[in-house]
This record gives C-alpha cells, sequence and structure tokens, in this order.
C-alpha cells in the first residue's frame, strides 16, 4: 500500500466524487452485485469494478473484470471518471477463508484512493466500505443476495453489523 493508508486523505491522483446518498447507492450495489454473483460463483473467482456517477445523476456500473479465487486487481481510478465507489464480489465459497465480511486488504485499498466501496459475499451479504468512517458496515445480511450454492455458513455470531480496521486486523490475527 502506498503511503496514504493510515491518512483520511484519497491519493492525490484522484479526485474524490461525492456519490449519491448511501440509500440508493446501497440499492444500486445490491442489485447489480446480485446480477453477477452467480457468474462469480460458476467461475470461481472474484470480479470487480467501479460504481460511477454520471453526469445526469443516475448510477452506472464498469464492466466486471474477472480476478482470481481470491482477489481482483483493476485498474487505478483517475481523476474525472466519475467513480464513487469500487465494487467486488468474493466469489465462491471456500472454508479456508474467512470470506463473509471484507478483508483489511479491501478497506486499504479504498481508503487509499479515497473510495467507498461495495463487498458481496458466498452467503448472500454486502457491505458497504465507507471512507470517511474508515469502516464496513453490513448493508444486508446473509440471503439479501445470490448465495452460492456450496456455501456452509460458519461462526454467524463472529459476523458483525460493522468493522473497524481494528477490528479485522484482531480477525485476522
Amino acid at each position: 500500500m502506498g503511503s496514504n493508508v493510515g491518512s483520511p486523505r484519497p491519493s492525490p491522483n484522484v479526485a474524490r466524487v461525492q456519490g449519491p446518498p448511501a440509500a440508493q447507492a446501497d440499492a444500486f450495489a445490491r442489485s447489480f452485485l446480485n446480477t453477477i454473483q452467480a457468474r462469480s460463483f460458476r467461475e470461481r473467482r472474484e470480479l470487480c469494478g467501479y460504481f460511477i456517477q454520471q453526469s445526469d445523476g443516475r448510477i452506472a456500473a464498469t464492466e466486471p473484470v474477472p480476478g482470481t479465487f481470491a482477489s481482483c486487481a483493476q485498474p487505478a481510478p483517475r481523476a474525472g471518471e466519475g467513480i464513487f465507489a469500487s465494487y467486488h464480489t468474493h466469489g465462491a465459497y471456500g472454508p479456508q477463508y474467512d470470506n463473509e465480511v471484507p478483508s483489511l486488504t479491501d478497506l486499504l485499498s479504498d481508503f487509499e484512493f479515497g473510495l467507498d466501496g461495495y463487498v458481496s459475499t458466498p452467503g448472500g451479504r454486502v457491505w458497504r466500505i465507507e471512507f470517511d468512517s474508515r469502516d464496513t458496515l453490513q448493508v444486508c445480511g446473509q440471503g439479501c443476495v445470490a448465495v452460492d450454492p456450496g456455501y456452509v455458513p460458519d461462526n454467524e455470531s463472529g459476523i458483525l453489523q460493522r468493522f473497524t480496521v481494528d477490528d479485522l486486523r484482531r480477525r485476522n490475527n
């Protein structure tokens, strides 16, 4: 990660765009991520991209970029593109991964660019990564979007409604 990871300011090469109201962005994210979950499960890979606020106020998504089973790399956002959030799926269920919550890397990557982010999980949860508060919150719980047929619920009581960076550090130790 770059030197901005600990800072609440976005990377200087990205102009932060004020996105739509959270409820509108959440509804779009939930609907869009639901449409790509089946592909993500079938291909056993993460899919990622960006959400854009168009000049007429509508929200759009970039074409999903295919990643690997446990990661997804996409071009860095640039100023003037209207990007207000990243998105990615956590792909198919893998018992060796803590894939029902966003990872610390998920949060820090968005923070580095001054973006919010959205993550969908194999269990059908959607999370919003919040740049301003430097945490992640569950937009909707298990089964609110498509669920991987191979998903096996595990340690559900440890899945909180909100996690901070420090919470995720502790969770990974």
